[in-house]
């Protein structure tokens, strides 16, 4: 047991730089094996190199270089440079037909990959090959899909306040809220399953395992679409780290959100939550196209929020369809690789092989050289502590943008106003809950505001049991914007340093319309 983590530059110079958690798309820790070696991170060469980079891991946590803010769509433009602004709904809804079936040649790569026939001397190389397949893949994905998303929003919210002149960017984004996507999907599937079980929803271990008697009416029914579940979205992550089970490989997260779900009344229906967000937009809709039969830029606008209207589907469909199902194809991947090292007596267990940095990797496969088992076990429970705290937001130099937490007031002394990003309108006070792990979220009781350091697409279910939220990361395009407005819940986003202010317990009021917290 280590008494105290310490998170430390590894160079003295980047000190004079500042280093901003990167919450948004890996909010954990992650092991060694993926902290070494993700196809998406280039590690600094430490020894070498003089230049400085744009991300650094510590702990297992990804920290990235603070830069000069830009706006929305030079954003986008400086990291996906080849990505051009989408004309029509065929430019922002082709990634599906170009390259979703580059993502099933990918899923085929890394699932029946077969260690065995890699000769010796060529295990580098074929793992390089992996990763620049993976890299090639998901990078296409996204500019095309994301990207593509987030250029067709600005433009069209752009005009959407040019050509309503008292209207707020806010307003024009519920014209892109209330359409069919996999995060919603998989949200309504779960709650589908929570309304046949409601009254037993203490039975749900033994209806699963099989281990029901006749007195469960609906078991079987159950226990169906469960599996029918699990086929759609048993890929989805625990925020994306690799080394833990997946929904499909028995997750205990999906059948704690049923369980919670089974609680609540039929109001909080996800299903329920998008029906309104889509009157909504209708009636939105139809004055724009009302006004359009007498004002000529009025067509302008309507051309582009259609192509707008496909930024939902793509963003909250790219996560599940890309960005899981790589997690879930890598992770077969490497317990395929930890199997076979078992069978040649490298491994005891073929999960040791996530805690295994990549070049002691390349040792075991090429040489046979195995770490200690006390220290792979040393390094199991590390990573169980780094998981379990709160990781500092900043390390370096001091962040302007982040405020200041010299004077956080005790609850019931002075109020304390901090601020974020509107995402979703409106004004609640609540009992605010922190959590660190998606596994802790089955403590979140209905009407309770969700406080996180990031909204990641796997927390979406319990958006319908939340009475607000609030996020350290994230703009008003950002998952836990979009999905917070979905299920019509105000929410706050883009705190930088939210959860520094915020205790869990704490009694705060949030204002998703103007973007402030008040604390009681």
């Amino acid at each position: 047991m280590v008494d105290t983590i310490s998170f430390v530059l590894p160079k003295s110079e980047y000190e004079d730089f500042t280093w901003i958690l990167q919450d948004e798309h890996n909010p954990a820790s992650h092991p060694p094996l993926i902290a070494s070696g993700s196809p998406l991170v280039k590690p600094p060469d430490i020894e070498k190199s003089d230049e400085i980079p744009e991300t650094l891991t510590i702990n297992g946590f990804y920290y990235l270089r603070e830069v000069e803010d830009k706006d929305a769509n030079q954003s986008v433009k400086s990291r996906f440079p080849h990505v051009s602004q989408p004309e029509s709904v065929e430019d922002i809804t082709r990634w599906r037909k170009d390259w979703l079936p580059e993502m099933d040649k990918l899923v085929a790569l890394l699932e029946n990959f077969d260690p065995n026939s890699v000769e010796k001397g060529n295990w580098k190389q074929i793992l390089q090959d992996h990763d620049d397949e993976y890299r090639r893949v998901f990078r296409g994905i996204h500019a095309n899909a994301v990207a593509t998303a987030h250029l067709a929003a600005n433009k069209y919210l752009d005009e959407y306040i040019k050509q309503e002149n008292n209207s707020s960017r806010e307003e024009g984004m519920m014209l892109l809220q209330g359409f069919s996507n996999c995060s919603l999907d998989r949200s309504i599937a779960l709650w589908e399953l929570s309304r046949l079980i409601r009254g037993d929803e203490d039975s749900i271990h033994e209806i699963i395992n099989g281990e029901f008697s006749s007195e469960f009416q609906n078991a079987q029914q159950f226990l169906d679409l469960y599996n029918e579940m699990l086929n759609k979205f048993g890929s989805t992550s625990n925020n994306g780290l690799q080394d833990l089970p997946t929904w499909r490989d028995g997750a205990s997260i999906p059948i704690e959100i049923i369980r919670s779900y089974a609680l609540q009344d039929d109001s909080k229906s996800p299903v329920v939550a998008s029906l309104q967000q889509k009157n909504n937009r209708m009636d939105m809709e139809s004055i724009l196209r009302e006004k359009a039969k007498n004002n000529s830029k009025y067509l302008n606008l309507i051309n582009l929020m259609e192509i707008a209207q496909h930024f939902l589907p793509n963003l909250e469909d790219h996560n599940l369809l890309c960005d899981q199902q790589c997690v879930y194809s890598s992770r077969i991947k490497w317990l395929n690789i930890g199997k076979y090292l078992k069978r040649k007596s490298v491994l005891i267990d073929e999960n040791d092989v996530f805690f295994y940095s990549r070049n002691e990797l390349l040792e075991a496969l090429e040489n046979g050289i195995s770490l200690n088992q006390q220290e792979v076990e040393n390094r199991k429970d590390l990573q169980q502590q780094f998981r379990k705290i709160s990781p500092p937001l900043l390390l370096g130099k001091p962040s302007s943008t982040f405020q200041d937490v010299n004077s956080i007031p005790a609850e019931g002394s002075v109020q304390k106003i901090i601020k974020g990003n509107p995402a979703s309108a409106g004004v609640y006070t609540g009992i605010a809950r922190v959590f660190e792990s998606i596994n802790d979220a089955q403590k979140l009781q209905n009407g309770e505001i969700l406080v996180v350091r990031a909204l990641s697409p796997p927390w979406t279910p319990y958006v319908a049991i939340a009475g607000g939220i609030v996020t350290n990361s994230g703009g008003p395009l950002s998952h836990g914007a979009i999905v917070a407005r979905e299920f019509g819940v105000p929410a706050i986003v883009g705190t930088k340093n939210g959860t520094d202010f915020i205790r869990d317990g704490m009694s705060i009021t949030i204002n998703g319309t103007d973007g402030t917290i008040i604390i009681q």
